[in-house]
């Protein structure tokens, strides 16, 4: 039996992984699956419809932009009344006021089943893309903080700060799309003899390579699917316009641990001019740049959760703002707080919507400046310490010794480095940081007047937690294929009371892993329970277990020692905490916990 061969272009994650587990229960297809968006989804299909695809199934706008596009039939997976009911259950779980919004084919849906359900929820209409930012802004202008959409939606809601949960395409809906898909090949006719001959016949060399018409179009690929959106094809695109202007051309780049060389000539055939570009890959002979100073330019952004997590506090809300405000200016900002609350994505944030976000961020990781590293940063005229209107992120200054923390404060006045650039300083606030982190926190606030950028640790916004949570189901119900719901109410519970030591870093992995194993809609409370006991040991947390875990008939100074201890576990070991709430200063604290460890 011949298999029907399907390219399938998923605008998200989750649909992709969706259909590949669908399709491994039949016989009949043999699918590739790529995952792109509108625009990048067409730029899929154009390229990879020459590989003898009998048919292409997507979603939505993008199956529409793809039809226009290519010749190949185009199917399209639909929407249901099953997955607008899941996504209203799950949305059911967010504290804020939420709409539905969409295309007509999402919400004739929605209104009948709000109807049926006599569900009151506002339901917007798009008649176009160009309707949905307007539409999504109005919403949010009368209290709207989450939105549940499609792809199009989804991408104008990051764009405008507004939450939102992607209405995804449910295994009814993926099923019902592969027997169409099917059902149009059979019933059609197409041969493929001389295109397979074609292709056998050009891959049956060691180097790969690529055929363009004149105008950049390509026609053929010996690179497997998973190659298109590669490294390699990136190069290839850069030097595109110079290898179809003139034949015999050679270019060479490093790419991570391999060399790869791109070689190019002409064709005619029937009055037309065609490129080809051979492909050579090669060891490299040297090791790839490290990490410890690194450029991230803003076309190469990713959608950020950290604004997601803090627009939907309850407690907290003030951190968004004072993101959005402080990028603004030009001046200094220092953000603080504990490992995991998300200081790097704060200082991108930052950049992304400053004044300088033309040019390069450059991240410093001090940790991981050795001395001649440090050396080259402060004396070379390529350090990015030399730039002008660029946004420099100094990452745990903290790291750096008393000789280097002095030299970079000099650096920094004798050069008016503040002054050409805007700066972005970042430093961990936990009971074992770096030793230099109170002088550079000093220094910084004090000084150089930075802007101070608080973020709060997961304890303090435990209220949040639900929302935090909703969202981020979300996004691993995306990525993953998943339909889960949310917590029960006794592993939310849990889920509220637990320390989280590190922050939504920790929040974050947990979910991740729950969401993986729990095959049900509802993330157990066992499951939970299971999970958070391998993170920490039990830590008494009030008086009851003070009362407890204190012996009365012991000596007075072994009663103060084991009180001393309690708070100092209740404050995760930071001494200074445990001398404030003991009103005793840090020496005498330092000095009885010393005498007792010698005892």
């Amino acid at each position: 039996m011949k298999k029907t061969k399907i390219l399938v272009v998923a605008p998200y994650e989750g649909m992709a992984e969706s259909i590949i587990a669908t399709a491994q229960k039949r016989k009949d297809i043999e699918l590739t699956v790529q995952i792109g968006d509108l625009s990048t989804g067409r730029k899929i299909a154009q390229e990879l419809a020459h590989n003898n695809y009998d048919v292409i199934i997507s979603r939505g706008g993008t199956a529409d932009m793809i039809r226009a596009a290519v010749e190949l039939p185009v199917v399209e997976v639909a929407i249901s009344v099953y997955d607008i009911l899941r996504a209203i259950k799950m949305a059911e779980n967010y504290s804020g006021k939420f709409v539905i919004a969409g295309f007509p084919s999402i919400t004739n849906c929605a209104h009948v089943l709000c109807d049926l359900l006599q569900y009151n929820i506002d339901i917007i209409t798009f008649s176009n893309e160009a309707d949905a930012e307007p539409a999504l802004q109005n919403a949010m202008e009368h209290g709207c903080t989450l939105t549940l959409c499609d792809m199009i939606g989804s991408t104008v809601a990051q764009k405008l700060g507004l939450n939102s949960i992607l209405l995804s395409s449910g295994t009814e809906s993926i099923d019902a799309a592969l027997n169409e898909a099917v059902k149009l090949v059979n019933s059609s006719q197409y041969v493929h003899k001389q295109k397979d001959l074609f292709q056998a016949m050009l891959t049956e060399g060691e180097n790969d390579f690529l055929i363009y018409d004149a105008s950049g179009t390509l026609w053929f690929s010996s690179l497997s699917a998973d190659d298109t959106d590669s490294p390699v094809m990136n190069l290839v695109h850069t030097y595109l316009n110079a290898f179809l202007q003139g034949p015999d051309q050679t270019v060479e780049q490093q790419i991570g641990h391999e060399t790869v060389i791109l070689s190019n000539r002409h064709l005619r055939y029937e009055e037309h001019t065609y490129t080809t570009i051979s492909i050579q890959k090669k060891k490299a002979l040297y090791e790839p740049e490290d990490n410890s100073i690194s450029i991230y330019n803003k076309p190469d952004r990713q959608p950020s959760d950290f604004i997601t997590y803090y627009s939907s506090a309850n407690n907290v809300g003030s951190v968004k703002q004072s993101i959005t405000e402080y990028s603004k200016t030009t001046l200094p900002v220092l953000i603080i707080g504990e490992t995991g609350t998300g200081k790097d994505k704060a200082a991108h944030l930052l950049y992304e919507n400053g004044p300088y976000e033309s040019s390069p961020l450059y991240t410093i990781d001090c940790p991981l400046l050795n001395e001649r590293k440090w050396n080259t940063l402060i004396g070379s005229e390529n350090s990015p310490l030399t730039h002008v209107h660029a946004t420099i992120y100094i990452k745990n200054p903290g790291a750096l010794n008393k000789n280097q923390l002095s030299k970079l404060f000099t650096y920094m006045e004798q050069t008016g480095l503040h002054k050409r650039n805007r700066l972005i300083f970042s430093l961990v606030t936990n009971e074992d940081a770096y030793a230099e982190t109170e002088t550079a926190q000093n220094y910084l606030a004090n000084h150089l007047s930075c802007l101070i950028l608080n973020l709060p640790p997961l304890r303090e916004r435990r209220e949040d937690i639900p929302s935090i949570s909703t969202l981020y189901i979300n996004k691993l119900n995306a990525s993953l294929g998943k339909q889960i719901i949310g917590f029960d109410a006794e592993a939310m519970a849990i889920m509220k009371d637990f320390p989280w030591k590190h922050n939504l870093d920790q929040l974050q992995r947990i979910i991740k892993e729950l969401v993986v194993i729990t095959p049900a809609s509802y993330i157990s409370a066992e499951s939970v329970m299971q999970l958070l006991r391998r993170e920490e040991p039990y830590i008494p947390t009030g008086p009851a277990d003070c009362a407890t875990s204190i012996d009365l008939k012991q000596s007075l100074d072994e009663i103060n020692y084991q009180i001393i201890k309690i708070i100092l576990n209740e404050e995760k070991g930071n001494k200074e905490k445990t001398a404030r709430r003991l009103g005793i200063g840090r020496s005498t604290l330092w000095r009885i916990l010393k005498s007792r460890e010698n005892n």
